[in-house]
């Protein structure tokens, strides 16, 4: 690794067709920082990207499971070799000065929410260049109705130390809901954490309705967490430990 490398950029990927030009939008943009380790986890049944130059590690794990998120940090999270961990969605960026002011904060915070608000771009504004794109200005989610956004959805970015400390992300989540709230109620009972003033920007794409049955069985499992209290939550996260982010655990 390069010594210059200051942060990790974990993002997790199951592929679609229409989804593998949003990820090179990614890559592309957060390829642009400086002192950047990009890990990409993809999770198939064989891998439908090793054979491209993405310019970032490729990690693959066989899975004929629904996708799992969480799973997918984890891995990153193992062969991560920086200090600062920053979790991201492979259709989510922010303005470059916007991430560096977020990522500056975790001298000061375990975790810092790099923003408060998501501008859902349309099909031509996602195709739009970086600069045009940033130039966009319209209240985003977050900021319309009282409606706020999740501290861990889309991008979350950790100290190392502190994503172990709280189990890293919570792997028994399937397909789509409950995993982001999950790991906020950590966040919230066990470390320092910030919430910055800025925008991320999602790019666009056709949205699935999650699984029912895995979406209803993920809610369960949040609804029992919720109702836990502290003790409960720390024995919750120190069975965890032992077994983040490995590789067989499923196929």
């Amino acid at each position: 690794m390069n010594k210059k490398n200051v942060f990790t950029y974990i993002i997790g990927y199951r592929h679609r067709p229409d989804r593998i030009n949003l990820l090179r939008k990614t890559l592309d943009w957060i390829n642009s920082f400086s002192g950047t380790e990009v890990i990409v986890v993809e999770q198939d049944k064989h891998s439908k990207i090793s054979h491209l130059n993405l310019n970032c590690k490729h990690i693959f794990v066989e899975s004929t499971k629904p996708y799992n998120r969480s799973w997918s940090f984890n891995i990153g999270l193992r062969y991560a070799k920086t200090d600062i961990i920053a979790c991201g969605d492979s259709d989510l960026i922010m303005h470059p000065e916007d991430l560096i002011n977020a990522l500056k904060e975790t001298k000061n915070y375990e975790m810092v929410n790099p923003y408060k608000s998501v501008i859902d771009l349309n099909p031509q504004e996602s195709n739009l260049s970086f600069e045009k794109m940033f130039e966009i200005n319209r209240p985003g989610r977050g900021e319309l109705d009282h409606q706020k956004t999740n501290i861990s959805g889309g991008i979350a970015i950790f100290q190392k130390q502190a994503l172990y400390k709280i189990g890293g992300w919570d792997e028994n989540f399937w397909d789509w809901g409950g995993e982001d709230d999950l790991q906020t109620i950590k966040i919230e009972n066990f470390l320092t954490y910030k919430t910055m003033d800025a925008r991320s920007y999602h790019l666009y794409h056709a949205r699935l309705a999650p699984d029912q049955n895995n979406y209803k069985r993920n809610l369960t499992i949040l609804s029992k967490v919720s109702e836990m209290n502290k003790d409960q939550l720390t024995n919750m996260i120190n069975l965890s430990k032992g077994s983040i982010g490995l590789k067989n655990k499923c196929c």
